[in-house]
């Protein structure tokens, strides 16, 4: 016979710390960054404020908890050394590819990180700093990766990588906040999404393609 889990403080703890993760996305959602007070978030919570304190020290660091959890760039913390091992016959080519493709449909779809980019980039915060921060640190991980291929080419796989993943943020928000085209292509689509998840295939695969045959004309 399975013996029912009875509440508990620990139990209980967690629910609540659940509950005001997800008001801090449902706020975010409706109502932007600017709805994240301590007061909003405990009645959306239904939570007595203090509690923000107990398990979070702060607002801030309860906002930050949410946004790392739900951040893309953020699954990649636990395992990097793994994944570049994985992929280090190719110079992580092919991770390049997936990470870029993943990030767009994940981006797509989530519409607190949307608003989330849309706060980093609207207003000085020094929470929105340390996170972006935290991502470049992640990145260059990556990096470390995929340099040794350009080395000796002109080929800026940095620079690339930024202008895509910009162009990826940028084409997700532009569709989503007034549903219009760019460039006649319309990313609230599924013709629309496939072919910028080509494109981003195509410039990898291109970019990997010039340095290496750079490197057989020196």
């Amino acid at each position: 016979m399975v013996r029912k889990v009875t509440e508990g403080p620990i139990r209980n703890k967690e629910k609540t710390r659940l509950k005001l993760l997800n008001a801090v996305g449902e706020i975010i959602r409706t109502e932007g960054y600017k709805g994240l007070g301590v007061n909003n978030i405990a009645a959306k919570a239904k939570a007595d404020k203090k509690l923000i304190y107990l398990y979070f020290e702060s607002v801030d660091k309860l906002v930050e908890a949410y946004i790392r959890q739900k951040d893309y760039w953020s699954t990649f913390t636990e395992g990097i050394q793994i994944l570049i091992e994985e992929h280090q016959g190719n110079f992580g080519k092919d991770l390049a590819s997936k990470i870029l493709v993943d990030q767009f449909n994940f981006f797509l779809e989530a519409e607190e990180m949307q608003k989330v980019i849309l706060w980093e980039i609207s207003e000085k915060n020094e929470l929105m700093r340390e996170i972006a921060d935290a991502r470049e640190v992640l990145g260059n991980e990556l990096f470390k990766l995929t340099d040794p291929h350009f080395e000796n080419t002109d080929v800026d796989i940095r620079a690339i990588q930024a202008l895509l993943i910009g162009g990826i943020y940028y084409l997700v928000l532009h569709a989503k906040s007034n549903g219009s085209t760019f460039c006649g292509i319309d990313i609230n689509e599924s013709d629309g999404q496939q072919r910028i998840i080509k494109s981003l295939k195509q410039v990898v695969e291109w970019s990997y393609s010039e340095a290496k045959k750079q490197k057989k004309d020196l």
